[in-house]
């Protein structure tokens, strides 16, 4: 379970809440988002008050840590992910699943003091990246053996008496 500190948050500028990006996002879009905005780590610089976030690109959630959190399915997680990358708050960096403790990681897009060009959510109702969410691996077994288009797995058989030379 993730264990988050009740008295610690994160702060949302207006301009991210009212955007078309953030308010077309269902609730566990949302949710999955502030649990990434929170496992987002940062120090302050030393001549200026800005923070540099120091795990942007590395950060993740795992599929189970949300579903227990949430206590939702794995395709609630799946939708809400994809909802993310495809309105442009998040970017996956690395396509973990490889086994044990490897994670897939991700960049929070909807920071203060990013650039403008890495904000991809400002430009979301006239572009959006459906293209960069990942697809399923490993869906390649029988895929020789499936049926055609407008083909059938009936034999056709003529009348029984044809077949049968003694009737």
């Amino acid at each position: 379970m993730i264990k988050y500190n009740p008295k610690a948050g994160v702060w949302m500028p207006n301009e991210l809440f009212l955007s078309p990006a953030y308010q077309c996002l269902s609730k566990s879009s949302r949710n999955l988002f502030h649990c990434l905005m929170n496992e987002l780590r940062y120090t302050k610089g030393n001549y200026s008050n800005k923070r540099t976030f120091t795990n942007n690109g590395g950060v993740s959630l795992t599929e189970i840590q949300f579903k227990e959190r949430f206590q939702c399915t794995s395709q609630t997680y799946l939708n809400a992910r994809d909802k993310l990358i495809e309105v442009g708050l998040i970017k996956l960096t690395y396509r973990g699943g490889m086994g044990r403790g490897d994670m897939t990681k991700y960049e929070v897009l909807a920071l203060t003091n990013l650039p403008k060009d890495k904000q991809r959510w400002l430009k979301y109702p006239e572009m959006n990246w459906v293209s960069d969410i990942p697809k399923a691996k490993g869906l390649t077994i029988g895929k020789n053996t499936r049926f055609k288009k407008g083909q059938s797995a009936r034999k056709v058989i003529s009348h029984p008496n044809e077949l049968d030379p003694k009737i």
